[in-house]
């Protein structure tokens, strides 16, 4: 399976084949992930008291690609660590880190 974190301040925009709905389950972030645009959009957002938000998918990729939006906050983001990592499960764990 593979699990994506977001830690920034703004969003995270990706998109799958098929729909978020039915592909990814929202494991943490409560409301700062969300699934929007009918399930062809998924947003992950970090605000000054949380840690961000992450999701893993219900299947498994041998290979993929997404796409990513980040906007930082508006005057001095200085410090702002914009940065998400892929992760896998299981006895031989891999995690790419971006």
């Amino acid at each position: 399976m593979l699990f994506l974190s977001g830690l920034m301040a703004g969003s995270i925009i990706a998109a799958f084949a098929n729909s978020f709905h039915q592909d990814v389950e929202i494991t943490w972030g409560g409301r700062h992930a969300q699934i929007l645009g009918g399930g062809d959009l998924l947003t992950l957002t970090m605000d000054k008291t949380t840690g961000g938000a992450g999701f893993t998918s219900k299947s498994d990729y041998l290979f993929g690609r997404f796409n990513m939006q980040m906007k930082l906050i508006a005057g001095n983001s200085a410090g702002t660590v914009t940065t998400f990592y892929l992760s896998s499960e299981g006895p031989s764990h891999d995690e790419i880190d971006l």
